[in-house]
């Protein structure tokens, strides 16, 4: 079992400085890959440049249509409101004055019936 352990010892003693150096070798063709990958995102990026300038161009056109649309919007808001509260009055005075308006009715359609009658006949 000394035997054993010691033989161990002496090829862990010759293997772990070859294998830190393959270690080594990976780590760095790893932070070379690494170092590419970023280099491209780099290029992708600064190729991007001028494409979000000519958007930000195009959405500063697009903007001055967008302001006249809202103002139409609130302006349309307000015609909106303005309508509405008009009925709202106009329901509002029929139904404080309906008697008024019933009576009114009755006596345009009773002169209109008494003026369509015949002579003699008064309809009732």
């Amino acid at each position: 079992m000394d035997e054993l352990l010691t033989a161990l010892a002496n090829v862990s003693g010759q293997l772990v400085p070859i294998l830190g150096a393959v270690a080594l070798v990976f780590l760095c063709i790893m932070l070379k890959k690494c170092w590419a990958l970023i280099e491209s995102l780099t290029n992708t990026i600064k190729g991007l440049d001028p494409t979000l300038r000519l958007v930000d161009k195009s959405i500063e056109k697009v903007q001055a249509p967008l302001d006249t649309a809202v103002k139409y919007s609130h302006s349309l808001d307000k015609v909106h409101d303005k309508t509405a509260e008009a009925f709202g009055k106009a329901a509002d005075f029929a139904v404080e004055n309906m008697n008024g308006i019933k009576e009114l009715i009755q006596e345009k359609t009773g002169s209109l019936e008494t003026a369509a009658a015949p002579e003699g006949e008064v309809n009732e």
